[in-house]
């Protein structure tokens, strides 16, 4: 008697083991009713609301959200993304987009550059910056005129960069936005942009400057004269 009351008491066990999944778990229940976008995304909100309707009306159970993060962030514009579902039938989409650091034109292209010299977008594609534009005869070429810029971060020289270009193999110009060149290259070091900081505020306030040449031992600077106005 023992033996037959075990035997119905695994059945019994065995039968709810494989009914909850089959039963309980596909209850509407379960199904994700409203999906929330988080991060205020611009360029990835026309992907991200279709991703929304989706996965809209799914079950929770039959989404991995795991993959679809790892899918997700092979997209240059991603940052981080990451899914969070708090409460029953509410999904939370919580992305991040890369910011954008740079422009960089590539012969009639412009396009938008992360702070790793990345480019992740077009030039319509996100609020217009007041940020240094690098001019490149081929992509691969960005990355390295970033890394120029990357010496004066924290700078106020760095605010004043409208354009950076390679004008030939030893010489790359920074036009500050007055119009004054800023001729250095790859051998330059960073406690040269400091001091030339310094000595462009100094000499704009009586000069006009055509440009300062850090490439050498002495800092070489060509004016085009005094500023009107002064004696």
């Amino acid at each position: 008697m023992g033996f037959i009351i075990r035997t119905f008491t695994l059945l019994g066990i065995s039968w709810l083991v494989f009914s909850i999944p089959s039963k309980f778990l596909t209850l509407d229940y379960f199904k994700i009713d409203k999906v929330d976008i988080v991060g205020n995304p611009k360029i990835l909100l026309l992907e991200l609301t279709e991703l929304g309707k989706t996965i809209y009306n799914s079950n929770i159970w039959d989404l991995d959200f795991s993959k679809l993060e790892k899918e997700l962030k092979k997209d240059v514009r991603v940052k981080d993304i990451k899914f969070e579902n708090n409460s029953l039938g509410e999904l939370k989409i919580i992305v991040e987009e890369k910011e954008l650091s740079y422009y960089a034109q590539v012969k009639n292209s412009i396009y938008l550059v992360d702070s790793d010299g990345i480019i992740f977008g077009t030039f319509n594609e996100n609020t217009k910056k007041d940020i240094p534009l690098i001019v490149a005869e081929k992509k691969e070429e960005i990355s390295q005129l970033k890394n120029i810029l990357d010496l004066i971060d924290g700078f106020l020289l760095k605010d004043l960069i409208s354009q950076i270009y390679r004008k030939d193999k030893d010489c790359i110009e920074m036009i500050l936005i007055d119009g004054t060149i800023i001729k250095t290259n790859e051998k330059v070091e960073k406690e040269k942009y400091k001091v030339v900081e310094t000595l462009y505020s100094e000499l704009i306030k009586t000069k006009k400057i055509e440009y300062i040449d850090l490439r050498f031992n002495d800092f070489i600077v060509k004016s085009v004269g005094e500023k009107s106005g002064d004696k």
